[in-house]
């Protein structure tokens, strides 16, 4: 029996791209690809790959592993040994595949109809570019009840302090439904709204992608009423990701709250996804009036899904891995950030282990310095300064009860009880603070998270500070 000399790879993988538009056809004919489809989008990226088509026994596979068939059944109905085409062909074709079609997932037989259909479906998402999800850790019971939100809800609030995992999981979310036929949407849209887009021009973009050939109205009511009518002609599912960099114009802000009460509560059969730092205070109407309006508040990995983050960043021993993800809280952003300033500066993690310090990214101080310097009255930082001292002299996390009974001392000012209730729920808002309810008592307390309280303590820019505040021994 002669072996095809193609099933050997060149040990060096080139780089690859997307099969031609030829081989992609609308996401509601992709649901219903053809092998014969998939084979000419596999033949292609595999030449791309390795410069060699599909061979006949990997064409054999390929076609079993479609259909569902057991190796045996394959061997049967073909002239290759059993053995040949489980341990030769298909091992070494399935690597393959793995590194070209994947998305971090193993291909197998048993999956490699979801892995061809996921990718070939990577065009059915229209708009701006997804963050890679080829990584991605834990979030099952996230991804859970987002699949059960979409269908009853028409607006859902990813929220969440910076770095979490918001985008990512609203990125695997609907990468996720492009390739679940339970899901039968008919247009998945991905829209980045970081560089504050006019609400006009949103909606514009909004509107050329399901209908290229649409008029555009004159008036922004009007462009929001022919929107909503596509969304209940046609269902879509929309993110509008990084949602939080409208606060800084107050106009904006205006503008996209009254085109998102509209999609809230007005008819369709659509889902919009914002992903946002912290809930905008007028959705409280929202949510109090039980409207299809929903948030979810997104906290850091799970200790599982944390330590098989740091063990693929190269940190492998459990207690250095456990003393990380309490430091940063699950924070995927800020633990992929101080694993790199520990290879760059410290050379080994027994250096810095022996040395230990709270890092903070400079991409969350560059957020935490937006946040203190244009969003923040004096009664927050002065708030967020009362329970950094109070940390640092041995509390995990003060009751509202000493809160109230101390914080009002500390001022120079009178302060009501009011107005620090309404201080401590809006730094919660913002994800500045954490509470914690005691099981028994039902009392909450507060604290703040050790890289936040790094931030107030060391407060670079001085923005935190000023001359009534304390001096107080920075903790590392």
């Amino acid at each position: 029996m002669a072996y095809s000399a193609s099933l050997q790879p060149d040990s060096s993988i080139k780089s690859f791209v997307k099969p031609s538009s030829d081989h992609l056809t609308e996401r509601k004919d992709l649901q219903k690809a053809t092998l014969e489809e998939a084979l000419n989008v596999l033949n292609e990226l595999v030449c791309q790959a390795r410069e060699k088509p599909l061979s006949e026994p990997e064409v054999i596979v390929i076609r079993g592993a479609w259909d569902g068939q057991s190796y045996e059944v394959m061997s049967e109905n073909s002239s290759y040994s059993l053995n040949y085409l489980q341990r030769r062909v298909a091992t070494i074709l399935f690597d393959l595949l793995t590194k070209i079609i994947g998305n971090g997932e193993q291909v197998c037989k048993r999956n490699l109809r979801t892995c061809i259909q996921a990718f070939i479906n990577q065009d059915a998402i229209k708009g701006s570019q997804l963050p890679d999800v080829s990584k991605f850790y834990g979030r099952t019971q996230e991804l859970i009840h987002l699949k059960e939100l979409i269908t009853t809800q028409r607006c859902i609030s990813l929220v969440g302090v910076a770095g979490v995992g918001k985008s990512s999981l609203a990125a695997k979310l609907i990468t996720d439904i492009s390739i679940d036929k339970n899901f039968n949407f008919e247009y998945l849209i991905w829209k980045s709204v970081a560089h504050a887009p006019m609400i006009e021009d949103l909606i514009a973009e909004l509107l050329e992608i399901i209908d290229p050939l649409f008029i555009q109205p004159h008036y922004t009511q009007a462009a929001i009423t022919l929107l909503l009518k596509y969304l209940q002609q046609k269902r879509c599912l929309i993110v509008l990701d990084e949602f939080e960099i409208l606060r800084q114009n107050p106009q904006q802000k205006i503008d996209y709250l009254i085109f998102i009460r509209r999609l809230v509560e007005e008819n369709h059969q659509s889902c919009i996804i914002l992903t946002n730092r912290f809930l905008f205070d007028e959705f409280d109407d929202l949510l109090n009036a039980k409207r299809p309006f929903e948030f979810i508040r997104l906290e850091g990995l799970d200790r599982d899904a944390a330590i098989k983050f740091l063990f693929e960043k190269g940190i492998t021993d459990p207690k250095k891995c456990y003393q990380l993800i309490q430091t940063y809280r699950g924070n995927p952003s800020e633990l992929a950030a101080v694993i790199n300033r520990i290879h760059n500066m410290f050379g080994s993690t027994e250096i810095f282990f022996e040395n230990p310090t709270t890092l903070v990214s400079k991409k969350l101080e560059n957020i935490l310095n937006d946040i203190v310097g244009y969003m923040l009255e004096d009664i927050h930082k002065q708030m967020m300064l009362y329970l950094a001292e109070k940390i640092v002299e041995g509390s995990e996390s003060i009751t509202i009860t000493t809160i109230l009974n101390n914080f009002k001392l500390k001022q120079k000012i009178s302060i009501s009880t009011l107005d620090i209730v309404k201080a401590l729920e809006n730094l919660e808002r913002m994800s500045l603070i954490d509470s914690i309810k005691n099981p028994i008592t039902k009392e909450i307390s507060f604290t703040l998270q050790p890289v936040i309280k790094k931030y107030v303590l060391t407060d670079t820019l001085g923005l935190v500070h000023n001359s009534s505040s304390s001096n107080f021994k920075i903790a590392s």
